[in-house]
């Protein structure tokens, strides 16, 4: 008997044909919710490869032994044989009829597409016309505008009378300093002391800041993360909600850093405070439909003494897509790959269920992203150890592979919940990092090799 998921997939069937599916984004193993259609499915990617059977892979890793940090990594300023091949495969495997799928847009990907456009369809918008989506500033200001509560940033000119107020508003109590465009690990940074300022100040200036923005800091909170689509008449599909693992030293070199998420623990949040944050999930993503935007986007709210709070919307697939998928899949619901792709190909929504009632049915599902943490290059060592994980793990390089700072090391799945609602570990939490920890050592370039830091309670 046909299933939701099944007469939507075959929806988008109607549309695409035998196409060949070429997705295009940061990691490969991204793309292995797309194997759920019998299409020849091609990654072309910078790391982290899928490894899958269904999937005919090319990556940046592979060739270069090199793993980038992919929220630091431009490809449009890269020069490397390893950037200029994958261009010459894309290019390449998109002379035959193909749907292209971007995990986020690109420049790089706009030339291959406008060189055969005319077989090929692109399921994603063009990159400059993205881009302003990307601007945190312009988009909470709107928001707010329209009746939307945001975090109160305060913003500032890069100045000497900025500096001055800052490092004021910082002595009384801790503060968030953020620029005004980059995702949200790397651009964000807490301060709490005089050597912190000092340290955010050579940051900012790094950055060459010109708009900054602060505020409190919001201690205890929660960072909740909400995957969807958005058609082009504003409706909007939404996907499994999940509890956000951030700025574990251990896992991120980032104070606020993205390290996971937690599907099973949402089970605890209160119907009112989904309610409200399925309404905020609509509105953003009807204004991001006004204004042009469609297809998959995530929004983060932090939920701080019972109040939500919009932090931002990410105009692209999440790191929590493939997970947010299986999810999906679980339940035998159209994912955010399959809502993306209808949304380009002018099909409708799938019917929506409200969000308690769709977070109500959720598995219990979690993911732990460790990151090499070290200032330098490292690679990893396997060690017996790992062969005997009592957990899933999965795009841990091969020694061979160096690992750039910040760049991700393994992702971690369990069947449990990781987190405390306010997203630090819980024992199950706890346990699994220590144990994975155990497993690997770390040989930094041209240094000793080391064990990681351990998790402690």
């Amino acid at each position: 008997m046909p299933t939701e998921r099944s007469t939507y997939r075959k929806h988008i069937y109607g549309k695409i044909k035998d196409h060949k599916i070429v997705w295009v984004g940061s990691r490969g193993c991204d793309a292995i919710p797309l194997t759920d259609f019998k299409n020849h499915i091609v990654s072309i990617c910078y790391g982290s490869p899928a490894q899958h059977e269904a999937i005919t892979e090319y990556t940046y890793e592979e060739m270069m032994n090199h793993r980038v940090n992919p929220y630091k990594y431009d490809a449009s300023s890269d020069t490397s044989e390893g950037i200029k091949e994958l261009r010459r495969i894309l290019i390449k495997e998109l002379e035959e009829p193909c749907c292209l799928i971007p995990y986020k847009p690109m420049a790089f990907i706009d030339t291959a597409y406008f060189l055969h456009h005319k077989h090929t369809k692109l399921l994603g918008l063009f990159s400059e016309f993205q881009h302003p989506f990307n601007h945190k500033t312009w988009i909470e200001t709107a928001l707010h505008d329209n009746g939307i509560r945001v975090i109160p940033w305060r913003y500032l000119e890069m100045a000497e009378a900025s500096k001055q107020k800052i490092y004021r508003a910082t002595m009384k109590h801790p503060i968030m300093l953020r620029v005004n465009a980059a995702s949200a690990g790397p651009g964000l940074v807490r301060v709490d002391s005089k050597e912190s300022f000092e340290t955010a100040w050579d940051w900012l200036t790094q950055h060459h800041a010109e708009l900054i923005a602060f505020s409190p800091y919001f201690s205890g909170a929660s960072s909740l993360s909400v995957s969807a689509t958005v058609f082009s008449d504003g409706r909007v599909s939404l996907h499994p909600l999940s509890l956000q693992c951030i700025g574990v030293p251990e896992l991120t070199p980032h104070n606020v850093g993205y390290s996971g998420n937690d599907f099973g623990i949402i089970h605890e949040l209160q119907d009112n405070t989904i309610n409200q944050l399925e309404a905020m999930v609509r509105d953003v993503g009807q204004w991001l439909a006004s204004k042009g935007f469609i297809g998959a986007f995530g929004m983060d709210a932090l939920l701080h003494d019972e109040q939500l709070y919009f932090i931002e919307a990410n105009p692209r697939f999440l790191e929590s897509s493939r997970m947010c998928a299986s999810v999906d899949q679980a339940l035998d619901r159209p994912d955010v790959y399959m809502t993306h792709m209808a949304a380009f190909l002018g099909l409708p929504p799938p019917p929506q269920i409200p969000l308690r009632e769709l977070t109500k049915k959720q598995p219990q599902l979690g993911q732990m992203i460790f990151h090499n943490t070290q200032p330098h290059l490292v690679t990893v060592q396997k060690l017996d150890e790992y062969q005997k994980l009592p957990f899933g793990v999965m795009q841990t390089p091969k020694e061979s592979v160096s690992v750039a700072p910040g760049g991700q090391i393994s992702t971690l799945n369990w069947t449990e919940p990781l987190l405390h609602i306010n997203g630090s570990f819980n024992e199950t939490g706890l346990f699994i990092a220590d144990t994975f920890l155990r497993s690997i050592t770390l040989y930094p370039q041209g240094l000793a090799p080391e064990q990681p830091k351990r998790i402690l309670k």
